[in-house]
């Protein structure tokens, strides 16, 4: 089994390897590297599981007050991922999606490309907000496709979240930074917007996109 490693600092939006340092009335303090502290509440702490100077595994998001805080529950996509989620809440200055955490995550309004309705789900990058150490969703997805394609080969097997249907097939985002395609008459099962699929690569265009099969090209 590898050895976990301690996190050198403490990483807002992402899986976090953290020291057990001290136990306090609201939680245990976690510890990484350099020193700084994040509290995981009561809630989450199982002491059987997590000895004082024991590396455990914590996501970090931040509370109501921006305050980094840490959970041992996982939301469905991290800092950087994609994900399909269901508006919960709704005010003038945003909606509010459910991740999967205790707070949901917020989706500004400069960040929505159309009205969010509650109920409905909606594709969403989780982008981080440098100055405020805040996670945020956004629909507007289309700066943050790599247009590096060396490395990438037909056959290449890729992991992707389909994003929308067009009159050619569907449109997807491929290892969380290339957009592709799968084409309706080369896909042979039903597929929905938000579902995960592995793809392997068909074609790498000169317009920085990929054509996608669910199939091994040159597999009947």
């Amino acid at each position: 089994m590898e050895e976990k490693s301690q996190n050198l600092t403490i990483n807002i939006g992402e899986i976090n390897t953290l020291k057990v340092m001290r136990d306090t009335d609201y939680g245990y303090f976690l510890e990484a590297k350099d020193g700084t502290e994040v509290l995981l509440p009561n809630i989450y702490v199982m002491e059987d599981e997590m000895p004082m100077g024991s590396l455990i595994d914590v996501f970090i998001y931040t509370d109501s007050e921006d305050r980094p805080v840490a959970t041992t529950k996982m939301p469905y996509a991290k800092l950087g991922d994609y994900g399909y989620f269901t508006v919960v809440d709704y005010k003038s200055y945003g909606a509010f999606v459910n991740w999967g955490l205790p707070k949901d995550l917020f989706v500004p309004l400069s960040q929505q490309k159309e009205y969010f309705n509650i109920g409905k789900k909606y594709l969403l990058r989780v982008c981080l907000d440098e100055q405020t150490g805040r996670l945020y969703g956004t629909q507007k997805i289309g700066k943050y496709f790599n247009r590096d394609m060396s490395g990438l080969h037909q056959n290449k097997l890729l992991d992707a979240i389909v994003l929308a249907k067009t009159p050619l097939g569907y449109k997807v985002v491929a290892d969380n930074q290339y957009e592709g395609m799968l084409f309706s008459n080369e896909i042979f099962e039903e597929i929905r917007i938000g579902d995960r699929k592995k793809v392997y690569i068909k074609n790498v265009r000169k317009d920085f996109k990929l054509d996608l099969s669910l199939q091994p090209i040159g597999k009947k």
